[in-house]
């Protein structure tokens, strides 16, 4: 089943509307989506409230919104040229706007599945009216901060960051690892956890051999924590990406993995909420300012985590470290400049830059080969660092050994990207200091 064919057989999608029903404070709310001709679609969200009052037409907006974020779960299994929109309506600015999102969130998608189409051939988006639907204003007034957890280190760092700020933390079909993690904090955290339920038609097409791939959960993610913070009174909804994540994963391509974790993708996020609702709740991630490195040389100083955090994405829901993926060699190699190598492999298990089932990844991961993983993973240049690092310390691991005269033939050192500050970020000021203050960089 290929991509021009499956167009010319399925034509359209519908994304037909939405029900809320509410029961002991809980909001259940229900996605309706088809394809003529294959399909019908169901999504079920489950928001917990606090008993707050709530404007009806501002929440149903978001909700609206929610939608239009998970539709490209089920439009990506035939990607008909049209979506047509019958349960709301969007300015022309707007439908640029998801006509963007679904093209960069789905760079990866189209890169792996062998498509080749302009953003503008990709799809058209039809609705009820383009005039859009009235500008909405939240007179609410609103506190504290909504951090979402993954049970990784960023998150972890963000929440200790944050130190005795008021924090609520955020999950989406919580697991073990994210128990394990809040059970190693010192302190204790207010949770909002949410539930999720993709339809299972989706499994039944994926076997069929219909399209499939990554999509950009970061902005279903975005668009559920907005519902939270409003829901719960939060002002700030305070992610954990780095600046790490704005790398194209394919070289000299618009196609990275963590787009909707990329500044781009936040800043667009935060122009489009402003574009229908006028409100004091802000989104941004927290460690923007900073790479990959600097939050590893955070996370190494919060030992009580070390045993509990999983960044392994094969791995996390059984709480375990596959070390067969990426993304474990990217976290083993991150932390090798601050912890010892018996420190590591305690966590880990092995040594995953003694093994030779490693190699493929750790050349991707360095630039040896051209294209990164399609992981949450670093830049390569952060990686050369850090194994230049390890070196330097007399590591004497398989990998690093091997490939040493490369590596240390490359620019850039640990001790100087440490105190390096990235300035184009959403952080209030009063949040940025905290973060300055716990990696101990001055302003100016």
């Amino acid at each position: 089943m290929d991509f021009i064919s499956l167009r010319e057989q399925y034509k359209e999608f519908l994304y037909k509307g939405f029900r809320c029903e509410v029961s002991e404070d809980v909001y259940q709310v229900t996605f309706s989506y088809e394809i003529p001709g294959l399909s019908e679609f169901e999504t079920m969200w489950k928001f917990p409230g606090v008993g707050r009052k709530v404007d009806e037409a501002i929440l149903n907006r978001l909700f609206f919104e929610l939608g239009m974020a998970e539709a490209i779960s089920y439009w990506k299994v035939t990607c008909p040229p049209v979506l047509r929109v019958q349960c709301g309506s969007l300015t022309e600015w707007q439908i640029k706007w998801w006509r963007k999102l679904f093209y960069n969130g789905l760079g990866e998608f189209m890169y792996i599945n062998g498509i080749v189409v302009s953003e503008e051939d990709l799809l058209t988006i039809e609705c009820e009216s383009e005039a859009g639907a009235p500008k909405l204003s939240d007179t609410a007034s609103y506190a504290g901060c909504l951090v979402p957890v993954g049970g990784g280190k960023d998150s972890v760092v963000s929440m200790e960051v944050l130190g005795e700020e008021d924090v609520t933390l955020y999950r989406i079909n919580p697991d073990a690892t994210v128990a394990n993690v809040l059970a190693a904090a010192e302190r204790e955290y207010k949770t909002c956890f949410v539930n999720r339920k993709l339809d299972s038609r989706i499994l039944e097409m994926n076997k069929r051999g219909f399209l499939n791939g990554h999509i950009p959960f970061s902005a279903v993610v975005a668009f559920s924590t907005f519902i939270t913070a409003y829901l719960r009174g939060i002002r700030y909804i305070a992610l954990s990406n780095e600046s790490s994540a704005n790398e194209s994963t394919v070289v000299g391509s618009f196609v990275n993995h963590q787009y909707s974790k990329s500044y781009e993708f936040e800043a667009d996020f935060m122009e489009y909420i402003e574009s229908f609702l006028v409100t004091d709740i802000k989104y941004f991630s927290l460690l923007r300012p900073l790479s990959e490195l600097q939050i590893a040389s955070l996370f190494a100083k919060y030992k009580n985590y070390h045993k509990a955090f999983r960044s392994c994405n094969a791995g996390s829901k059984q709480g375990i470290w596959c070390c067969n993926c990426p993304k474990c060699l990217f976290v083993y190699i991150i932390l090798s400049p601050f912890l010892t190598e018996d420190a590591l492999v305690e966590i880990f298990g092995e040594n995953l830059l003694d093994a030779e089932k490693s190699e493929k990844y750790f050349r991707e991961l360095t630039g040896l080969d051209e294209n990164k993983p399609f992981e949450c993973v670093g830049t390569r240049s952060e990686v050369v660092m850090c194994l230049k690092k390890y070196l330097e310390k007399g590591g004497a691991s398989l990998l690093p050994v091997k490939y040493r005269e490369w590596l240390l033939a490359q620019p850039g050192d640990v001790d100087t990207a440490l105190t390096e500050w990235n300035e184009v970020h959403g952080v209030p000021a009063e949040l940025e200091e905290l973060v300055r203050a716990e990696l101990g960089l001055s302003r100016g």
